[in-house]
């Protein structure tokens, strides 16, 4: 079986060519100017005070990004939930949430969804696409100190106290341009109205550092800029609920599997913890795996001799249904990998813990 590609995201990334490719491309650039006008808008609408913003009566913090695909924004969601109940706050995380369908056909809750609330159990994670509705409707029974408001630098009817937005150092604008021509979700400049960025994954970037940072400063933006790590933290056997340590993957031959908007830095992330990628079955983002799917992949590892798949956390909940097909599999074990998110250095996470702290 090969690797499930996103075409249309290949094309926007600008990853395929031809000329029925360009074609596409140039209606697509018409639909991102079309796009642009209603963004423009929006925000005009918002900041004139002609759309009203609804605030909560505790604070907000959104967690963002500018692009579409994977920028490492769930660790960070995460993160932040952490730092807050170290400093004995009571956090709550609001997010959309992705809806798909399991293999019985049943909607399913989201995979981001659920992973949060097996990683923070402590947490309370409100899902559901009116996200205003669900904070009022939690703090008629139940008290916040703090919102943490996933995937919000978009959500301009919530006002917040602190907007965060993280950066895929790995490929922090695409190509530059905007939905549907590019990946980008408001034109650079947008960056101006956050209130701190964080570089995500910067341990893997492709654009040297110093030229993303520089970028950010000749659109103006002058508000702090914090490096941060994806560190792999830890394994767990999927089979049997057990943690492993890293060690036990160095030096071995695997398949990776994910559906990730990034999934090289999945792979460079296995690569760091020295495993050898055989294969990389690298999925669409949001993709629902089905048996066919899994059954393919095991026969793979079978005729290449692969005794170890790995996936991600995200991955590892939507495989939930499907893990008969790897436990009657026994020479092959199937992994999670655990990545957190950490500071490049002291300065930034002082930075970063100040700014989040300092709400008044």
């Amino acid at each position: 079986m090969g690797t499930v590609s996103n075409f249309p995201y290949r094309v926007v990334t600008d990853d395929v060519h031809g000329p029925l490719v360009s074609v596409l491309k140039f209606f697509l650039w018409v639909l991102s100017l079309v796009y642009l006008l209603a963004v423009t808008l929006a925000v005009w609408l918002y900041r004139s005070g002609i759309l009203k913003q609804h605030r909560l009566p505790c604070r907000v913090v959104s967690v963002g990004n500018i692009t579409v695909g994977g920028t490492g924004k769930t660790p960070l969601v995460i993160k932040l939930a952490q730092i807050y109940k170290q400093n004995k706050l009571k956090p709550v995380i609001l997010t959309r949430g992705y809806m798909g369908r399991g293999i019985t056909g049943h909607n399913k809750q989201s995979d981001e969804v659920t992973m949060l609330r097996e990683i923070l159990p402590d947490v309370p994670v409100l899902s559901g696409a009116d996200r205003i509705r669900n904070a009022e409707e939690f703090l008629e029974n139940n008290q916040a100190d703090v919102f943490i408001l996933d995937d919000g630098f978009q959500h301009w009817r919530l006002a917040r106290d602190l907007d965060i937005v993280a950066i895929d150092a790995t490929n922090p604008w695409g190509n530059g341009r905007l939905l549907p021509r590019g990946i980008l979700r408001e034109p650079l400049y947008a960056l101006r109205r956050a209130d701190l960025l964080i570089l995500t994954k910067t341990d893997l970037g492709a654009p040297p550092i110093a030229s993303i940072r520089q970028r950010l400063k000749d659109i103006g933006c002058r508000q702090p800029v914090v490096e941060t790590v994806h560190k792999p933290a830890g394994l767990t056997d999927l089979k049997t609920g057990t943690p492993r340590e890293l060690r036990i993957i160095a030096g071995q031959t695997v398949c990776a599997l994910c559906s990730l908007g990034a999934p090289a830095a999945f792979a460079a992330t296995l690569t760091r913890s020295g495993a050898r990628i055989q294969k990389a079955f690298n999925f669409a983002d949001h993709y629902v795996y089905n048996v066919t799917d899994i059954r393919s992949i095991l026969e793979h590892c079978r005729r290449n001799h692969i005794g170890i798949v790995i996936t991600t956390q995200k991955d590892a909940v939507k495989l939930a249904d499907l893990r008969d097909e790897f436990q009657k599999a026994r020479d092959v074990r199937l992994f999670s990998l655990h990545v957190e998110l950490t500071f490049r250095d002291d300065t930034g996470e002082n930075a970063f813990l100040k700014r989040i702290l300092d709400l008044s």
